[in-house]
């Protein structure tokens, strides 16, 4: 056999190929080329972005302190409504367990977390056995980098964010808590977590030292938009919950009158044209799934009222 037909040599078997191999890493799984931060996080919009939300209720809180455009700092602004948003969101979403957070990779679930509290057939463990194998390397790989970044930039904002923050974290176990022994999440926590903190925490974070905050006001705006949000929750989920519907009566009908006790009847006319659509759609037996965003636009105005006279 002559040397030109001796058979050619794959390049993959050659010290080419192998050099080749290296340089672009095709022995290493893609999963460990990707995760360059200590921390890994996806961001996604959650639905349509044109409703009451932890964002725009942080919105609505800075338009309650009625500050003018030249007093804002707008690096704390954006800085609380951040944690507000997406790190309260993320922390928030842990009461629901595995089955609304991203999956892991097979090899991070395997990595079972011993606790002697968590042996077979303790109260612990038979609590936790809806959520399988896989609850504490989610708790520990999700949950404890959620609340701890959480944390960290509510440090940076000062101690009133920490207690806020503390307080969304005390709501997420309450929540995941129920889920597990009244089988489902109560609304109202998360009302709390989407409109009645965020509006605190920015109102606060925004509003110079120094400058006295008029709480009651404040509160009882705030307030009423949770019962709000609780309701409309509860309706959106069933056309015919007169739970809801009541809720959603109740938190418009004070919502009028306080903005007649804080002398603003004209932002009242506005509002109230704003809330006239989900009863017209009630009353005609149609469906509200639309009308997120009047909610929202009538939880702004209200709270820009508020701004102008406080």
């Amino acid at each position: 056999m002559t040397g030109s037909d001796q058979p050619i040599a794959p390049v993959g078997g050659t010290w080419l190929g192998r050099l080749r191999r290296r340089v672009v890493a095709g022995q290493i799984a893609p999963a460990d080329l990707t995760t360059s931060g200590l921390i890994n996080a996806q961001v996604w919009m959650e639905r349509a972005p044109w409703r009451p939300a932890a964002l725009w209720s942080g919105v609505a809180g800075f338009l309650a302190a009625g500050l003018p455009l030249s007093a804002v700092d707008w690096q704390t602004l954006a800085l609380a409504l951040l944690l507000a948003d997406v790190l309260w969101g993320s922390v928030w979403r842990l009461a629901g367990g595995r089955d609304v957070l991203l999956p892991l990779a097979p090899r991070v679930l395997r990595q079972q977390v011993r606790l002697p509290y968590l042996e077979a057939g303790s109260p612990a463990a038979r609590l936790f056995s809806e959520d399988h194998t896989d609850l504490w390397p989610l708790a520990f790989r999700v949950g404890l980098p959620a609340v701890a970044l959480a944390f960290v930039v509510a440090a940076v904002l000062g101690i009133g964010a920490l207690l806020l923050t503390f307080s969304v974290a005390l709501l997420t176990v309450l929540g995941w808590t129920a889920r597990h022994t009244l089988a489902g999440i109560p609304v109202v926590l998360f009302s709390l977590v989407a409109i009645g903190l965020p509006w605190l925490l920015v109102l606060r974070e925004v509003t110079p030292a120094g400058v006295a905050i008029a709480w009651t006001p404040q509160l009882v705006l705030a307030g009423l938009w949770v019962v709000h949000h609780w309701g409309e929750t509860r309706v959106l989920a069933d056309d015919g919950d007169l739970v809801g519907m009541i809720l959603l009566a109740v938190a418009e009908a004070a919502l009028c009158i306080f903005l007649v006790v804080m002398q603003a009847p004209l932002w009242l006319g506005l509002i109230v044209l704003l809330l006239l659509p989900t009863w017209l759609a009630v009353f005609r037996g149609q469906g509200v799934g639309h009308m997120p965003p009047f909610w929202l636009l009538a939880m702004l105005l209200s709270a820009l009222a508020l701004g102008q006279v406080v």
